[in-house]
């Protein structure tokens, strides 16, 4: 009996945050909030790449809630640890993709003139 309130309780927490970082990432996707970005990771982004930055930025947020919001529902369903693997690939994903757009585009546009 122990095992099954651990499993809801973990099930209904992911899935909060899992619902919490899609509606941060649909705010970044397509309300262009680079607000609610680190400073660091967007001060440099022109206005012209500012809203293909906030695309990628913002599918790697959804992606993290994706993943979280369906490892609730398996750890609610499934009762098993495996139901953690799409967190854990979410995550994965999402990172990488955040990553990936601020090396694009998180640079002075003179820097890339010689």
């Amino acid at each position: 009996m122990g095992d099954l309130v651990w499993f809801i309780i973990i099930g209904i927490l992911f899935a909060a945050l899992g619902a919490l970082f899609v509606r941060l990432g649909l705010l970044i996707r397509y309300g262009q909030r680079t607000d609610l970005i680190i400073k660091y990771h967007c001060n440099k982004v022109s206005e012209e790449n500012k809203k293909a930055y906030c695309a990628l930025a913002g599918t790697g947020v959804l992606i993290i809630g994706a993943g979280f919001l369906v490892s609730g529902v398996c750890a609610f369903l499934v009762r098993s640890a495996l139901s953690l693997a799409p967190m854990a690939l979410g995550l994965v994903a999402g990172i990488a993709l955040l990553i990936l757009a601020s090396a694009k585009y998180n640079r002075r546009q003179a820097e890339d003139k010689p």
